[in-house]
């Protein structure tokens, strides 16, 4: 008897290893791809890859798209989607080089305001409207786009007073560029809601199950409008580094800066489309794991066009695995 009790005791405990080192690698996972992609993209480098200044001109590149995925992520965490990101940058690139001639801060002002009062109308319709969020901020994403094209009259406009610059520098210590501080500044915010303030939990309960949530006393809608309200503020600090970074500005950014954009990196990092599963640092790990990609199809002169070819692709396999390990794990 008490053989067999040993022997299932230590059974029990080899599983409940093998569970714990299973958990442990589809943490880490993205990040050893991470550090396999530097590897490879070093080689076809011949070691100019991984030089410091190579890898601050590449977190320069993605710092837009970084901040983006951060104000996707926890809309996608409450099991929402916001489409509109890309036309709000626009709008709001716009915005704050129509108003360049009040100064930088004043320019600034109004282009967060934008992007604050377009957040608040996507989570207005979603929670009190009761609209179905891939509608609403497609609504929002065909009214940004016609007000940018409004104000533009179509054309491109120039930042003739330097206001896309940051804080009075384009580098931190002459070294980092202020996008990349932006960024970092957003993300570490972004993390410091969602794990360590209780709109945070809020946010992981609406994701998890609306009505759970509702019986429990968390505030749904005030969550809602928080979570959409903090997106469209990242879409507006999104277009002010882009503004930093190009110089000028066109309603055709909402192309560029399209929801493949915002969305690619939060999927490829983890985060759940059911909501309730994931986190900022994940889509993070995305960022970067699809930024180190597309360069290295740069170095191997993969054309423009087979390189989103070849991310999509990538998010469909990773949608599909993880809704295939979340079948599983309802099927256990």
């Amino acid at each position: 008897m008490s053989v067999e009790l040993a022997t299932s005791t230590s059974v029990s405990e080899s599983r409940d290893w093998v569970a714990l080192a299973k958990i442990a690698l589809s943490r880490s996972a993205l990040w050893l791809l991470l550090v396999a992609l530097a590897v490879v993209a070093n080689v076809l480098s011949h070691g100019s890859f991984l030089t410091l200044k190579n890898v601050v001109n590449i977190l320069a590149q993605n710092s837009v798209l970084g901040v983006l995925a951060v104000g996707q992520t926890l809309v996608i965490l409450t099991a929402g989607i916001d489409l509109s990101l890309g036309s709000i940058t626009a709008l709001v690139a716009i915005v704050v080089l129509q108003a360049q001639g009040l100064g930088f801060g004043l320019s600034l002002l109004a282009g967060l305001l934008v992007g604050l009062i377009a957040g608040l109308v996507n989570g207005l319709l979603v929670s009190v409207g009761r609209v179905p969020p891939f509608i609403a901020t497609l609504g929002m994403m065909q009214v940004a786009m016609g007000l940018a094209y409004v104000l533009s009259q179509g054309f491109s406009i120039n930042d003739n007073q330097h206001v896309g610059l940051l804080f009075g520098h384009d580098k931190l210590f002459g070294l980092v560029p202020s996008l990349v501080i932006v960024w970092a500044v957003v993300t570490v915010v972004a993390w410091f809601v969602t794990k360590r303030m209780r709109y945070g939990s809020y946010i992981y309960a609406v994701g998890g199950s609306p009505k759970t949530a509702r019986t429990s006393g968390v505030p749904v809608t005030k969550t809602l409008v928080f979570a959409y309200a903090f997106a469209g503020v990242c879409a507006a600090i999104g277009a002010v580094l882009y503004v930093n970074r190009n110089g000028n500005a066109e309603p055709s950014i909402a192309n560029i800066t399209t929801l493949s954009m915002s969305m690619a990196p939060v999927v490829v990092g983890g985060t759940s489309l059911f909501g309730g599963i994931g986190g900022v640092w994940k889509t993070i790990s995305g960022v970067l794991v699809l930024g180190v990609l597309g360069n290295i199809m740069v170095l191997v002169g993969v054309p423009a066009n087979p390189q989103q070819a070849i991310q999509g692709v990538i998010m469909i396999a990773v949608v599909f695995i993880f809704v295939a390990q979340e079948r599983r794990q309802r099927l256990r």
